[in-house]
């Protein structure tokens, strides 16, 4: 092999002493390349140390970010997920607890068209979603088109167990769910929506709009309306009645406080309110009430001037007016003054006294209480009036409502009627909504004369005989019960035996804040109320029961003895020197 004896400066420079071993291979490199090697050498050297220099500031600016200037940071996990606005925004009780409120959820759907394998696509979606059968399965990929839906509102846990099927024709869309916290506490209220959110009942209905755009607040009390529930519950199941209803008013701005039917239903559940127990008593209703309607014919009497409060009417013997004979129940069978009237609940008198009004002025005090027309309330739910035309009313049709025959109402007219004549005289509207009536004026329905004098009858009728150990006692209820046969259906008759019984009060009587009613439907005798089962052994206790109950949670303290005027007292001592005779 041949060698250039000049390839020796390619690595060393001419006249440099070349390594024995090295001669051999330095002898082919040129004086060319060894230039181009040494310029290499020095790029490297330069990337070498820009690298150096770089890595060198990395590690001064980590010291000045990791000791110099530290400070601790808190660092938030991200979560992804899908906004989603929801259509129905909360329902809250008057202190802001809620009582209807929305969730997002999940929708699962299928396009039929990729389905490969139905048979097994139905029978693993039926053994994950609750509710669905894999016929209904089958039947959906069936309907053929791009899609159906398999299940809405599917949970968490289904919907985790359905993405691990990997199946690829289902799909995912946002869902919305109602959810009511209280139960049945509020059902025939809040009523209830369908699956798309759309309000098809009650208040979610009627306050539909509103509800899209911000919170509502209603006047009633999750805490009263769960106190009154019980208690009539309780009642309901102890007389064996067929139904209930119960309702808490404050009388002066005409919010309801509280308001029961039953039977009711669980709004989670739709599925289980039969129709019976979708039926709102208390608003869509329409009934005779019985002798509670003698505080209307009192007060119309006492306002019309026909009577005075202690003025004494014979209710020595019954009467007839055309063939029908007027008698009491439990008759006293002597002359009564207008107060013992309301305490020993006497049609003879009160018929005497609504002839001494006419029917002219009795018919139209009742148009004024709103006694002829649905209430303009919040709910789709209201009940109608029934009530004889002008033409029919005449002296036997007076009768007949003088003591609470012939004119049938809601509950809610009458609690609201109640209510206007212990307020000081002013009828209010009622309302499920906080702050209602704003701007809607009450307007005056009997002075505050008669609903002074009125106020303390009502007190006497339920304290004359009430003992001062009663629990009630120092709340000064005052009202009235009333007891009416129940219609039968089928042949338009009265049933023999068979009553509504129906007891409304109001306290504290000096100055009252709140008004309760409370109706049993066909209550059946026991044999510790002596095989009665008019309102007296019923409705009353369970009413008194409530007010006991919720008087202190409303902060309505206990006052002495409630002050009576002259003839009020006299009236007690009257009936109570009468009974010790008899």
């Amino acid at each position: 092999m041949m060698f250039n004896p000049s390839a020796r400066d390619a690595f060393y420079p001419v006249g440099a002493e070349i390594p024995k071993q090295k001669k051999d291979a330095y002898r082919c490199v040129d004086a060319a390349t060894r230039r181009r090697l040494q310029q290499s050498k020095s790029r490297l050297l330069i990337v070498a140390a820009c690298a150096c220099a770089a890595f060198a500031g990395i590690v001064v600016r980590l010291f000045f970010l990791t000791v110099v200037d530290y400070q601790p940071r808190q660092f938030k996990p991200s979560v992804l997920r899908t906004e989603y606005y929801l259509k129905r925004q909360k329902i809250l009780d008057r202190n802001g607890t809620e009582i209807a409120m929305s969730v997002p959820t999940t929708d699962l759907g299928i396009n039929p068209q990729l389905v490969k394998n139905p048979e097994e696509a139905a029978r693993n979606l039926a053994r994950i979603l609750t509710g669905v059968s894999a016929d209904e399965v089958m039947r959906k990929i069936g309907a053929g088109g791009s899609f159906q839906y398999v299940k809405r509102n599917v949970t968490p846990h289904e919907r985790n167990d359905v993405n691990w099927l990997g199946y690829y024709f289902l799909s995912e869309a946002n869902g919305e769910k109602r959810i009511y916290p209280q139960g049945a506490s509020f059902s025939h209220v809040l009523g209830g929506v369908d699956i798309d959110s759309n309000g098809i009942a009650g208040l979610e209905k009627s306050l539909g709009q509103v509800l899209q755009a911000s919170d509502v607040a209603l006047s009633l009390d999750a805490t009263v309306q769960e106190m009154v529930r019980t208690t009539l519950a309780q009642s309901v199941e102890k007389f064996s009645a067929e139904g209930g209803l119960a309702v808490v008013m404050d009388v002066h701005t005409g919010e309801v406080l509280a308001s029961v039917s039953l039977p009711d239903y669980d709004p989670n559940m739709p599925a289980d309110g039969a129709p019976d127990k979708r039926f709102n008593k208390a608003t869509l209703g329409s009934y005779e009430f019985g002798s509670v309607f003698k505080l209307f014919n009192t007060a119309l009497g006492l306002e019309s001037g026909a009577v005075k409060p202690w003025e004494t009417i014979d209710a020595s013997e019954p009467f007839k007016i055309g063939r029908k004979l007027i008698d009491d129940y439990q008759g006293q069978y002597r002359p009564l003054t207008v107060p013992e009237i309301l305490m020993h609940s006497s049609n003879i008198g009160s018929v005497r006294i609504a002839q001494r009004v006419g029917y002219q002025k009795q018919r139209a005090f009742l148009k004024t209480l709103g006694f002829y027309q649905k209430l303009p309330v919040n709910l789709p739910e209201r009940g109608g009036t029934q009530h004889p035309s002008t033409q029919k009313w005449a002296d036997i049709t007076s009768a007949n409502v003088a003591f609470g025959y012939g004119v049938s109402i809601t509950p809610l007219h009458l609690i609201a009627g109640v209510a206007a004549l212990v307020n000081g005289g002013y009828y209010n509207v009622p309302t499920f909504v906080r702050d209602g009536n704003a701007g809607r004026p009450a307007y005056r329905v009997v002075s505050e004369k008669t609903s002074d004098a009125l106020r303390q009858m009502m007190w006497a009728v339920v304290n004359w005989e009430m003992k001062e150990t009663d629990p009630v006692a120092p709340y000064a209820v005052g009202g009235k019960t009333g007891s009416a046969n129940l219609i039968d259906p089928a042949t338009r008759k009265y049933i023999k035996g068979a009553l509504r019984t129906t007891f409304v009060c109001a306290f504290p009587m000096d100055k009252p804040q709140y008004a309760v009613l409370v109706v049993l439907e066909n209550p059946k005798r026991l044999k510790e109320t002596w095989g009665f089962n008019t309102a007296g052994w019923n409705a009353k206790p369970a009413g008194l029961a409530i007010v006991a109950q919720i008087a202190p949670y409303l902060g309505v303290t206990p006052q002495p003895a409630f002050p009576q005027a002259d003839y009020i007292a006299r009236a007690i001592a009257s009936s109570a020197a009468h009974k010790k005779k008899r």
